[in-house]
């Protein structure tokens, strides 16, 4: 997965993606950004693996950035 390194699932919202990633931006991208948790330390938050969880903030600014 692009987004956290996890084995990818396939094409998702034109990036190669795993299935939580997915399902994650697909929550995510619509809501506003005041709805969603701030990060705790200022962003740049590790988005690998199990700590892809930790900080919804900077895991949707990862996907983002990453173009989906």
């Amino acid at each position: 997965c692009i987004v956290c390194g996890e084995p990818a699932s396939g094409y998702n919202f034109d990036r190669l993606t795993c299935e939580s990633c997915k399902a994650f931006f697909r929550r995510n991208a619509l809501k506003p950004r005041d709805k969603i948790k701030a990060c705790n330390r200022g962003g740049g938050c590790a988005i690998e693996g199990n700590q892809r969880k930790h900080c919804p903030s900077c895991r949707l600014e990862k996907c983002l950035a990453v173009g989906m």
